[in-house]
């Protein structure tokens, strides 16, 4: 396990179911932005970490996203509002294997990597190239009591017995709901089950096979299915409903959550329909309004399928709705 480690000093402020003669998206961003306030005492600072690979392989084109967000100004979207940011970066000290062993190798740096920026009171911000980064940041903190919102287009949802494709990205949620793999989870860190009703996934629209859609139906999990660009339920409900659960959350968002023209930057076969910018903007505001969140991740940048910069335009938006949560928020351990 090999970790890649670097420290930024802030700058002056300026729902359920890039060109180097070009100003970066993070740039433009910026320039928009009016001054913010001094740092004020008790703010978190955060911790980029890139997970440059999917379910363990580097080969994979998702595994540049994190890297090209950075350069995009990631970092100095933080640091601008007033944060200290530290930048790091999860890798494996062996060529790619196979998905098992390669995977976990991954997400046991990921973990030490999460486990340590809590340590240090920092917001572990993730950027992968796969959801499956999800159970490896899970299993660097005690999140027993911690409940999940999952912003994506698919459940992953499905088991080794319901899954047709044996994907394993597929099967990340199911494990973090203890399904199955709890004992390969283990091997990782912590590897304690979210409860199926503190989970709520929005967005979803692509459920396959139709085992995993009866699995879903089966559970307590809350889901807002969205269908041509419209939330198929209340979102903010489904929110409020959690905040009386649990007071801890994690925030996963797999990019193919967005309808393909807001961002068509994703690895797996883009889903029309989905959310706007304006939908996530709206989730992730009540998601830092009513919860403590504990880390997030932003997962399944491909910068190979990006048209015009459209997807790290998003990305670095959320980057900044995260920001701001940590600029306003103390650590509380």
């Amino acid at each position: 396990m090999r970790i890649c480690r670097k420290r930024l000093a802030t700058s002056a402020p300026c729902l359920r179911f890039l060109s180097p003669r070009r100003a970066s998206p993070a740039r433009l961003l910026l320039d928009m932005q009016p001054p913010t306030p001094d740092a004020q005492d008790g703010q978190m600072d955060v911790c980029l970490i890139q997970v440059p690979f999917h379910a363990g392989d580097d080969r994979h084109g998702a595994g540049y996203g994190p890297g090209r967000l950075l350069d995009a100004g990631a970092a100095e979207l933080l640091t601008s509002r007033g944060i200290t940011v530290t930048v790091e970066r999860a890798d494996r000290t062996t060529a790619f294997r196979d998905t098992a062993s390669s995977w976990a190798q991954e997400n046991r740096a990921v973990a030490a990597l999460v486990s340590r920026a809590m340590e240090a009171q920092q917001l572990p911000l993730v950027l992968a190239g796969s959801c499956t980064a999800c159970l490896g940041v899970l299993g660097g903190f005690d999140h027993a009591r911690c409940g999940a919102i999952w912003l994506d287009a698919h459940a992953d949802f499905n088991t080794p017995e319901s899954t047709i494709s044996g994907f394993f990205p597929g099967m990340t949620a199911a494990v973090m709901a203890g399904h199955c793999y709890v004992s390969y989870w283990g091997q990782i860190g912590d590897n304690t089950p979210i409860a199926e009703d503190a989970i709520v996934m929005l967005g979803l629209r692509d459920l396959s096979p139709e085992a995993e859609r009866q699995r879903l139906q089966r559970s307590a999990i809350r889901v807002v299915e969205w269908r041509d660009g419209r939330p198929q339920g209340d979102v903010l409900a489904q929110i409020e409903r959690l905040r009386r659960r649990v007071r801890d959350v994690y925030l996963h968002i797999d990019l193919d959550a967005f309808d393909p023209e807001v961002a068509p930057g994703v690895i797996d076969e883009p889903v029309p329909g989905g959310l706007s910018l304006e939908d996530a903007e709206t989730i992730v505001r009540a998601t830092t309004r009513h919860f403590r969140v504990r880390a997030a991740t932003l997962a399944t940048y491909a910068p190979d399928r990006d048209h015009d910069g459209r997807t790290v335009r998003v990305v670095l938006r959320l980057i900044e709705l995260l920001g701001d949560y940590a600029g306003r928020n103390s650590w509380l351990g």
